[in-house]
């Protein structure tokens, strides 16, 4: 059985999503175990969140896993500009 490339996406952004949100709580948690208020624990885990999101994505990215025109051929921006 093929497994669409859409639900591969899908799988590797929701895998993504769920490890920044653990590295997001964890962030707070220490954060607010070091001293820091509750609003600030929060701010802190949400650029942790985010931080890590964007880590996520863009190696998901660079390795090509989140290429759109994947049809078998390599994609305009990884083909050689200088052949």
């Amino acid at each position: 059985m093929r497994v669409s490339p859409f639900v591969v996406r899908a799988v590797l952004v929701i895998l993504a999503f769920i490890s920044s949100l653990l590295v997001g709580v964890v962030a707070g948690v220490l954060s607010h175990a070091n001293g820091t208020r509750v609003p600030g624990a929060v701010l802190y885990g949400g650029g942790a969140f985010v931080g890590w999101m964007t880590l996520s994505l863009m190696a998901l990215e660079a390795l090509g896993w989140l290429d759109v025109g994947n049809s078998g051929g390599s994609s305009t921006s990884r083909q050689n500009v200088g052949s």
